[in-house]
C-alpha cells in the first residue's frame, strides 16, 4: 500500500496519513489548516527496524477512512536504531 504524509503547514506538530497524493480527503485541525505534502511511504518497503504490524491500526484507519491524523514530531529514520530483537549481536 502506498501512504502519503503530510504536515499541517502552520503546525509542526499536526500530521496526516493519506492514500490520496493531494491530500485534499484530510479534513483541517484548524481552521488555518493547510496540509503540505511530506513523503510517501510505500508500506512494502518498510525499513527492517520498523514492524509492518505496529503500524496495522493506522492501515485500518486508512483503508476504511483514506486518512489517519496524528501529533508527534516527524523523526529521520535513519537515524532510528533497531528494535532489541533485531539488533545484530555482538
Amino acid at each position: 500500500m502506498v501512504i502519503y504524509l503530510f504536515r499541517d503547514e502552520a503546525d509542526n506538530e499536526h500530521f496526516a496519513f493519506s492514500v490520496d497524493v493531494t491530500g485534499a480527503n484530510i479534513p483541517p485541525v484548524t481552521p488555518h489548516t493547510e496540509w503540505i505534502f511530506l513523503e510517501t511511504i510505500d508500506t512494502l518497503k518498510f525499513p527492517e527496524q520498523w514492524d509492518i504490524t505496529d503500524f496495522q491500526y493506522v492501515l485500518d484507519h486508512l483503508k476504511a477512512d483514506g486518512y489517519f491524523l496524528f501529533q508527534g514530531e516527524f523523526v529521520d529514520p535513519l537515524s532510528l536504531t533497531a528494535r532489541p530483537e533485531q539488533a545484530p549481536e555482538s
